[in-house]
């Protein structure tokens, strides 16, 4: 489930909301199920914009409840279910997943919140045509994607809509198999020296491994030369230390996020697993902080291939699965950082 929080946009038209989509999950879903809240005195103002893939009818019900978590703590009033795929269909009377839809909107009523549109449309293009479930006469055409008003303010924003979730992963592919190889030895001959320095070093140790992230931070702001393997196996290990590593979730907001951003999507894909783990959760935060949801969800799950049960990734998860607010987001980061520089200081050097 992807839960992006985009700026909030006022849609009056279900074209145009539809053509909204790909904008406000960052790439354009397919075989899928979206839903949108919906907030306002007419109902007209996008919020939350949730998506998952198309289930099997046993677990119908397990995702109507699924969707409903987050969207009960955004303050929304209404939303708006679409259906994107799903097989064939002969429009109005033979549409797919009408078993889903009713479900969902049952599931969301009981809790208050009406589904006040359910859609369907076969794919999210210029000149799909796209129905109702329930009002025969309600349908139309899409207009094109890319000129509709969710497209322009995403742009103006810097947000890049991919065309598909998988273009979307591959930003954070790996590098080439026998580079990677090379990393990970350089990462294991340097490990054991590099555990017993911080066993004696204590503070001292981190301070460092700070330093080395911070001026690979300023290479990235300055737009330096690229990253060495030397540069990239010593912020790989540094980031292993998880005090280093909560230090830099507070640079996952503020003045430093872009370059931070940069910064991890670079590492996670040149470092080899486990050590990719950690600058995946790094990105996810800092992804999910301005809104990208779909990126944030790809970096989860890229750590905890890397590194399965990683401890910090599933937190994230279940967050994100919840609806936790991007400021709420921030907050937890500022203070997991605050919490390690803090452990930093007070620890000894032996």
């Amino acid at each position: 489930m992807t839960t992006p929080i985009k700026p909030h946009l006022r849609l009056s038209d279900l074209g145009d909301v539809i053509a909204a989509v790909p904008h406000l999950l960052g790439f354009h879903p397919e075989e899928s199920v979206v839903l949108v809240t919906l907030s306002g005195e007419r109902r007209s103002r996008i919020g939350m914009c949730l998506r998952v893939d198309l289930p099997p009818p046993e677990h119908h019900q397990d995702l109507a409840e699924q969707l409903l978590k987050p969207t009960l703590t955004c303050r929304a009033n209404a939303a708006m279910l679409l259906v994107v795929g799903g097989g064939s269909a002969d429009p109005p009377v033979d549409l797919p997943y009408r078993d889903l839809v009713a479900i969902v909107g049952r599931e969301f009523a009981t809790a208050g919140l009406p589904v006040i549109h359910s859609l369907w449309v076969a794919s999210i293009r210029k000149g799909a045509h796209w129905c109702c479930y329930s009002e025969p006469d309600c349908a139309g055409v899409l207009p094109d994607p890319r000129s509709s008003a969710a497209a322009a303010a995403t742009a103006a924003a810097g947000w890049v809509t991919f065309a598909n979730r998988k273009e979307l992963a591959d930003q954070l592919a790996p590098d080439e198999d026998e580079v990677l190889a090379h990393r990970a030895a350089l990462l294991s001959e340097a490990l054991e020296t590099t555990e017993q320095d911080r066993a004696l070093a204590g503070g001292a140790a981190a301070r460092r491994d700070l330093a080395v992230v911070h001026r690979a931070l300023r290479s990235m702001t300055e737009h330096g030369p690229p990253l060495d393997d030397e540069e990239i196996v010593r912020l790989g290990l540094a980031l292993s230390d998880f005090r280093v590593r909560d230090v830099c979730l507070g640079l996952t907001a503020g003045e430093h996020a872009l370059a931070a951003e940069r910064l991890w999507t670079t590492l996670v894909r040149a470092l080899p697993a486990p050590e990719r783990a950690e600058p995946a959760i790094l990105l996810a935060f800092t992804a999910y902080l301005r809104g990208d949801g779909a990126l944030a969800t790809v970096a989860l799950s890229v750590a905890d291939e890397a590194r399965p049960g990683h401890h910090l990734a599933r937190l994230m998860i279940r967050a994100l699965q919840a609806g936790i607010t991007p400021a709420r987001m921030a907050t937890l980061a500022q203070d997991a950082a605050a919490e390690a520089r803090i452990r930093i200081e007070e620890e000894p050097t032996w």
